[in-house]
């Protein structure tokens, strides 16, 4: 089974990743602190298209469950530019800290920054058997 979000990469729509993460948060029961680390990082993906004028149309948000984790992938869906014209050189200070956040909360994750693709994943607890 997968579940799938697909937005595009504009900054109205990190609210509804955001909202898809809860509540995959809640539906398998993952701890409240990975489900906020997980929210983080995606949303700073998703930033991250918004901010880019190359970024693709639609981001594809894909939610794996596995027995022991929750795996996530954020990627472009197609890599058409939803804009015409040229980004600006300049970084700003967010856009600097964006790499560097999602490595701190997820060391093991595969980021690509400049493609806007993550993927990570969350430990499931284990329910003690009664």
């Amino acid at each position: 089974m997968e579940l799938e979000l697909e937005i595009p990469p504009e900054a109205e729509y990190v609210g509804a990743a955001r909202l898809f993460l809860a509540a995959v948060g809640r539906h398998f029961a993952l701890d409240e602190e990975a489900v906020a680390d997980m929210k983080m990082a995606v949303s700073e993906v998703c930033a991250g298209a918004a901010e880019d004028l190359a970024s693709p149309g639609v981001l594809r948000i894909t939610v794996r469950p596995a027995e022991d984790r929750i795996e996530v992938e954020v990627a472009p869906v197609d890599r058409r530019p939803r804009h015409v014209g040229s980004a600006s050189a300049a970084l700003s200070w967010e856009t600097a800290l964006r790499e560097p956040l999602v490595r701190a909360l997820f060391p093991e994750a595969s980021y690509d920054a400049a493609a806007h693709i993550l993927r990570l994943s969350v430990p499931r607890e284990k329910v003690p058997a009664e």
